[in-house]
């Protein structure tokens, strides 16, 4: 097992995240120029090293408080793109972009706020993950047009996405109050 790699910059993970990262404009460009199958082919290999790097960071303890915040924001950063060009292209509804752009700020935002304040970062959980597998399998299947399905997937993203703010919200305020009463 490999020492904690806590504050290192150039670990496995954060190297296929920072990948990840530079794969959101070639996919967008892609996708605007109409090049669907290699859009998708794009967002598959994000989300196979997204994976990836979750499993080599776990199970090689190679986590750090810097890929606590790039992993989630190539996530962000990716769909974000993704649902952009695909409502500019009208082949997703406002609604839609909205639920998942707002929630994806609303934790953004409000990580970055606790992590100044309590100086840690809070981490993403298993709903969360769930929620960004069904929205990014949601915009997969518009991008490749599989009309009897990404109707269905929609609407259930966005229960999985109240759900998932909900869930963040309320484990984030445990984690505060447990720093909290340590600290007493």
């Amino acid at each position: 097992m490999l020492k904690k790699e806590a504050n290192k910059v150039w670990t496995i993970p954060n190297v296929l995240s920072f990948i990840r990262l530079l794969l959101i404009a070639p996919a967008g460009i892609l996708l605007w120029n109409g090049e669907n199958v290699w859009a998708a082919t794009l967002a598959l290999i994000a989300g196979l090293l997204d994976i990836t790097d979750g499993i080599i960071a776990r199970k090689y303890n190679q986590t750090s408080e810097l890929g606590k915040i790039i992993d989630p924001l190539a996530d962000k950063l990716f769909i974000a793109v993704l649902v952009i060009v695909l409502f500019l292209q009208n082949r997703l509804p406002l609604w839609f972009i909205l639920a998942v752009i707002s929630r994806d700020l609303l934790i953004l935002i409000g990580g970055a706020v606790i992590s100044t304040k309590i100086k840690i970062v809070p981490p993403s959980n298993w709903l969360g993950k769930i929620t960004a597998l069904t929205v990014g399998i949601t915009i997969l299947s518009i991008i490749v047009n599989l009309r009897d399905i990404y109707t269905i997937l929609m609407y259930l993203s966005v229960v999985l996405i109240v759900a998932s703010f909900v869930n963040y919200v309320i484990s984030v305020q445990k984690q505060i109050k447990g720093i909290e009463i340590v600290n007493k």
